[in-house]
């Protein structure tokens, strides 16, 4: 469907606001307040402790990580600050925004082997294997890579869960023509997910540079010069783990993609071969801890 950029805007305003007066909206300010931690070098553990301790899901999935097997501690942990200094600081930021956005994604009908289960270890994979590519390729910790990672695929959830027979539409229209999801999104509504979740983002008043690789990680040569690196690697993260079998739907390769990806973040194929083993191994990890 084609429509003016001006009507797009205000359709996408319409779903902010939708998303605002929603369930949705309970998730945001824990979610942004975590987001604000990872982003200021100066907070520490009592920060991310202020904010566990008034959000009950989440101050038992903590504890129950700090208790796991995988951290072995001797005795049981039930304190949260206690919690924070055996789990440490960076691991936790990291489960506790996995935490926060897993609720976003609990509702579970599968349709034409979509499923939000599915959809959610998708965006853990494409935030683990995101973030790893900037450790490991530009020396940089990728906090907010790993967010946006998380979180790319949030405009899914909105049509998922506001317009779900519009969404099967679409659904069923993609795996008919055998195309992308997001191309099928924008021939029935004239914007896709990307647009989605880059207007929530914004509503949610998330960091610019996450807003916007979210928005572009499928229109990845369309972002702004200084969004490049990051949006690009989204892409190529959100690509690899399709192809790879952590998907949520059925994946219609498209020839290219990778290679021309790769080349313009300048990574070697055998670079990325070995990250994304280092990310499977993670999921793995992950699993042993009860986080996934």
């Amino acid at each position: 469907m084609l429509i003016s950029d001006e009507e797009k805007l205000k359709k996408l305003e319409k779903i902010s606001e939708r998303v605002r007066d929603s369930e949705l909206s309970s998730i945001r300010n824990v979610t942004s307040g975590i987001v604000k931690i990872i982003n200021d070098s100066k907070s520490n553990a009592r920060d991310l402790k202020a904010i566990i301790e008034i959000d009950p899901p989440l101050t038992a999935k903590v504890l129950r990580t700090a208790n796991s097997a995988y951290y072995y501690s001797r005795r049981q942990i039930s304190d949260i600050e206690e919690a924070v200094i055996w789990i440490g600081f960076d691991n936790l930021k990291e489960i506790a925004l996995s935490q926060k956005v897993c609720e976003i994604f609990q509702k579970n009908d599968d349709f034409m082997e979509y499923s939000r289960t599915r959809l959610w270890k998708h965006c853990i994979a494409v935030g683990l294997l995101a973030k790893m590519i900037y450790r490991m390729e530009f020396g940089e910790s990728g906090e907010n890579i790993y967010a946006a990672g998380l979180l790319h695929d949030i405009g899914i959830i909105v049509e998922d869960q506001f317009y779900e027979e519009e969404f099967k539409q679409v659904l069923h229209d993609y795996q008919i023509d055998k195309s992308t999801l997001h191309t099928a999104e924008s021939k029935f509504w004239g914007y896709d997910h990307a647009d989605i979740g880059q207007a929530v983002a914004s509503s949610w008043q998330l960091p610019e540079d996450l807003m916007i690789s979210i928005g572009f990680h499928h229109n990845f040569e369309e972002v702004p010069p200084d969004y490049m690196r990051m949006a690009t690697t989204l892409a190529l993260a959100d690509n690899l783990c399709h192809e790879s079998g952590f998907g949520y739907r059925k994946f219609f390769v498209q020839k290219g993609l990778t290679r021309r990806l790769l080349d313009i973040l300048e990574i070697k194929k055998y670079a990325m071969d070995m990250i994304m083993d280092g990310m499977k191994k993670e999921i793995k990890r992950m699993e042993g801890q009860g986080i996934l």
